[in-house]
């Protein structure tokens, strides 16, 4: 909202004059805030209009003046937050492979960092938005294409070469986000604040420019080198211990029960992915099933339990997947980063929903919990070692670098699911993932 710009109550409920005053204002910004407040603890799902008016110390009827839904007023926020991301966007200096242009980016991406922690709840509950059913994710959708459009035209000029610009910005953009959103939540393991700038400004240098020189890095970035591969321990799971596997259900079940449970639990992927987990209800999936909802849940007493067992098989082939990333990334004994990342994709695809619910609520449901970390655990383990083998001329810190891979994999394969002129999907992220986290930092150009 520009100064002086005049703001309409909504129609309706008798209200004498369509035009808020100064008082009307003050209110408006009033609830923002107390959803503002309520969403530091509470997720968007849980936080009720009746909530909100109570703790603003108004009445129901009288914030629907102000606002038509809670949906509304988070877009308020978020609007808020999108023109200071647009404003900063403004101030991306050229970008190149010599000092002045590394140091344009690493300063942009540690404002960058300041604005996200200036506005973490909304970021927070703005990733938690993040499904196709979502009634906010149009509008959050549409924000991030400008954006992205904004970034891709300044990476257009600065010459880049080797990604098509508007999957360079689509990159560049989607990472920083989720890796800040990682680092949020304790999905990251901790630095501290320049630490992690440096990792993050460092790796999406090397994926616009692999060609830069490790001495450009060296001139910019503070951060000390890690030599030795070390465990990853990551804050959200402190004290919590891997939970021993579910019940084997399927063993209740002859050959017909089980598989009409597979048959369940293949819908269930497919619908949790096309309309949110929380937007799904049990019977969105009946109603592809030739089942009555007594015979459901002879199989699955509750959809947390359709959820719960999608999660077990998403980690045990994650799992799998990555025990030969080491082997990919080396090419050896006939396998190849392309092939894994295709592999990879495919997964990613078929357990999106599961993703979704998984990151976006993990820190709520002891379960869940469980296999993130069990997840999370296996691809620190598997990426650090690769990762740690690299003769970097320049310095960072191996952990950040591992979260940032984790960023990178866990956003790219949706964002480039429209294949553009670089190539397929599992094509782009082999290339941006050897720039950002395999480059050696030498002064000839890296190959991808």
């Amino acid at each position: 909202m520009t100064s002086g710009e005049e703001i309409r109550r909504r129609d309706g409920y008798g209200a004498t004059s369509l035009i808020v005053g100064e008082r009307g204002t003050r209110t408006r910004r009033r609830i923002a805030d107390v959803l503002l407040r309520l969403l530091a603890s509470q997720s968007f799902h849980d936080v009720s209009v009746d909530a909100i008016a109570k703790a603003a110390g108004i009445s129901r009827p009288t914030l629907y003046q102000y606002f038509e839904s809670k949906e509304q007023i988070f877009l308020e926020l978020l609007e808020e937050c999108g023109r200071a991301i647009s404003r900063l966007a403004e101030r991306l200096g050229p970008l190149s492979p010599t000092q002045i242009g590394f140091d344009n980016l690493h300063w942009w991406l540690g404002e960058w960092a300041d604005l996200y922690d200036r506005y973490r709840t909304v970021h927070l509950q703005w990733a938690g938005m993040d499904s196709p059913a979502h009634p906010v994710r149009p509008a959050i959708a549409e924000f991030m294409t400008r954006y992205q459009s904004r970034v891709a035209k300044r990476i257009e000029r600065s010459g880049a070469e080797g990604l098509d610009p508007e999957d360079a910005a689509a990159i560049l953009v989607n990472t920083v986000h989720r890796y800040h959103y990682f680092r949020a939540l304790g999905f990251a393991p901790p630095d501290d604040p320049s630490t992690r700038v440096d990792a993050l400004a460092t790796c999406m240098q090397f994926m616009l420019f692999p060609g830069t020189a490790g001495e450009v890095i060296r001139a910019v970035t503070d951060s000390e080198t890690g030599t030795e591969p070390k465990p990853i321990e990551y804050p959200l799971f402190a004290g919590v211990s891997v939970a021993a596997r579910r019940e084997d259900r399927p063993a209740r079940f002859g050959p017909r029960g089980q598989l009409t449970r597979r048959r369940i639990l293949d819908i269930a992927a497919t619908t949790f992915r096309e309309n949110g987990f929380h937007e799904t209800s049990i019977d969105d999936v009946l109603s592809q099933l030739d089942l009555t909802r007594g015979a459901f849940y002879k199989y699955f007493p509750t959809k947390d339990d359709l959820l719960y067992e999608l999660a077990e098989e998403c980690a045990d082939g994650f799992g799998t997947l990555f025990s030969t990333f080491s082997l990919a990334v080396d090419g050896r004994e006939g396998h190849g980063l392309v092939l894994w990342m295709h592999e990879f994709v495919e997964l990613h695809q078929r357990y999106l929903g599961v993703m979704r619910a998984w990151f976006h609520g993990a820190w709520q449901d002891a379960h869940l919990t469980a296999t993130a970390q069990r997840l999370t655990d296996v691809v620190a383990s598997n990426a650090i070692q690769p990762v740690a083998a690299v003769d970097r001329r320049y310095p960072v810190s191996l952990p950040a670098v591992v979260s940032v891979l984790f960023a990178m994999l866990e956003q790219l394969p949706e964002i480039l699911a429209t294949p553009t002129a670089g190539g397929d999907t599992a094509s782009i992220m082999t290339i941006a993932i050897r720039r950002a986290i395999f480059s050696s930092g030498s002064p000839a150009p890296a190959t991808s």
